[in-house]
């Protein structure tokens, strides 16, 4: 399910995905993260809750907000 959901997630928006996967499958911090993504820390803070929000929503079988 957790695969599934992350799939739908790069397709939905690739780099939420990246950020995601960075952060609970690399171990990056939020400095390092910030780097590798080439953003800022307040930008990549907004874009991780989205991404967790909406990888919750998934694997609750809720469907996502169409508004984003």
């Amino acid at each position: 399910d957790l695969d599934d959901a992350l799939q739908r997630l790069e397709a939905f928006d690739e780099r939420k995905a990246r950020i995601l996967e960075l952060h609970y499958f690399g171990g990056l911090t939020y400095e390092e993260m910030s780097a590798v993504m080439g953003l800022s820390t307040t930008t990549l803070d907004a874009e991780l809750r989205f991404a967790k929000a909406w990888l919750r929503q998934q694997l609750a079988d809720v469907p996502p907000a169409a508004d984003g």
